[in-house]
């Protein structure tokens, strides 16, 4: 959009690591002001207000609930003043400004919380998406202003050009580098040369760093888990806080029919794209339900499904996972490759116009301002819901005729989110998804039955931890 001419090369399918992977909330992140982290904080404020412009059919307004408990009152009061604080800074409109519930009026309007030392609960605005929606609308929006885009198209090493020369025969003052891209479908490897290369992996960007000589590990993993049950099971409405074991912040997330609960937060050792979920992931989220809601009793067998990310963090010496910053930063290399590590869902566009800027400064060109703040991602975007237990014929052929969608996973996974959120986690239409990609992509020798496969095993291995219970 700013007249630069951008391929984007991806190693698998789009938003198959972190990003379909998250808490799928766009949020100011009020405890990051307890942090002290008040430019993060206000920058998530200011990007939430973005994306209800570009997309705000990816932005469902909800109301967060976190009640508070104490000997007195205190402790509304100091919320209180904390978001008092955060509103005037984010300039939040008064529409979404918090209430205070006294405990009774709480104890109404959320039943079965646990009350002791309950004194009430402060209630604001956060955001509800489909992050892995939101993905691929951002690289159709691309796509749409003139970029070049392959999934399935890993980058297996980064050198500098052999070319260095501009168009006028002179030496260039900002060597190219070239990339090589190995296309999964046919094994074929393809050099690709640039001006400038972007390394924005998420977990991956060590990996990637590597590639073009830099050792020094930069990136800091962990991981975050999600449960997601049926709402007739603990019927939430909005956005409700918990405080788990360990006092850290957990959520549960109502949407449609139903209710994920998440997150944790454990250092991880390696860049995964379906990181294990172990059976002490499942009892720490479990006994902050419990806990909340002493008279439910939510149990393995009420969990439909799940998922795990892992985050990229920057990192920080000494801190625990949940103190590590949620800042981004941008590493330029000595070979000229510009990396991406941390940042958040919520600042994702903000981050990619800091990089551009870069790009524009390395390159040393004119360009046209940035718009991305401004500019929908879809003329005619609509939400795709999360939690039907059914699937539309004519989205299947979407996603594979118009999202580049090349395997069951791809459909199911992040087309329409059935494996998380459909009551059979997809499995009654993996089937006729293996028919119909079977049939558009010509497949051959078996390759429709081993994609059934290994889709249910994917689905089986999202709930193997049950077999340690």
């Amino acid at each position: 959009m700013r007249g630069l001419r951008v391929g984007l090369v991806e190693r698998g399918d789009f938003a198959s690591g972190t990003s379909s992977r998250s808490s799928k909330l766009i949020h100011g992140g009020l405890r990051y002001l307890e942090q002290g982290e008040v430019g993060l904080v206000l920058e998530a404020a200011a990007e939430r207000r973005a994306l209800t412009r570009i997309a705000p059919h990816l932005a469902k307004r909800a109301r967060l609930v976190l009640p508070v408990h104490g000997r007195t009152g205190a402790g509304l009061v100091k919320f209180r003043a904390g978001l008092w604080t955060f509103e005037k800074m984010a300039k939040v409109p008064d529409d979404d400004r918090h209430e205070i519930w006294k405990r009774d009026e709480l104890l109404e309007r959320v039943p079965g919380l646990g009350t002791d030392k309950l004194v009430g609960a402060v209630i604001y605005t956060e955001y509800i998406t489909d992050d892995a929606r939101l993905t691929l609308e951002t690289i159709k929006s691309a796509k749409r202003h003139g970029a070049r885009i392959a999934s399935y198209a890993p980058a297996v090493s980064i050198a500098e050009s052999r070319c260095v020369t501009t168009g006028g025969g002179g030496k260039s003052a900002t060597p190219r580098l070239e990339v090589h891209v190995r296309d999964e479908l046919s094994g074929r490897i393809v050099a690709v040369e640039a001006a400038v290369v972007v390394n924005a992996a998420g977990p991956w960007v060590d990996s990637v760093r590597r590639m073009s000589g830099e050792g020094n590990a930069r990136m800091q993993l962990t991981k975050g888990i999600h449960l997601v049950i049926a709402r007739d099971r603990l019927p939430v409405e909005g956005i409700v806080v918990m405080r788990a074991v360990d006092h850290r912040m957990v959520f549960v997330v109502g949407h449609g029919d139903i209710v994920w609960i998440g997150t944790t937060d454990t250092f991880y050792p390696a860049p995964e794209e379906r990181p294990t979920i172990t059976r002490e992931d499942v009892d720490y989220l479990l006994h902050a339900v419990n806990r909340t809601w002493p008279g439910v009793q939510i149990s393995d067998r009420d969990v439909r499904g799940a998922w795990a990310g892992v985050r990229p963090l920057v990192k920080q010496e000494g801190k625990s996972p949940s103190e590590i910053s949620r800042r981004d930063e941008i590493l330029i290399e000595p070979s000229g490759l510009v990396s991406i590590g941390g940042g958040k869902l919520t600042t994702y566009r903000q981050m990619a116009e800091r990089v551009v800027d870069q790009v524009v400064q390395r390159l040393a060109a004119k360009t046209a301002p940035c718009r991305t703040a401004e500019v929908p991602l879809v003329e005619d975007g609509e939400p795709i819901p999360m939690g039907r237990a059914s699937l539309d014929t004519s989205e299947v052929r979407k996603a594979i005729d118009e999202e580049c969608a090349m395997t069951v996973a791809d459909v199911l996974e992040r087309r329409v989110r059935a494996n998380l959120f459909a009551s059979d986690n997809g499995l009654d239409h993996v089937e006729s998804v293996a028919s119909a990609l079977a049939a558009r992509a010509g497949w051959k020798n078996g390759r429709r039955e081993s994609e059934v496969a290994a889709y249910r095993s994917r689905v089986a291995e999202d709930l193997a931890w049950r077999a340690g219970a």
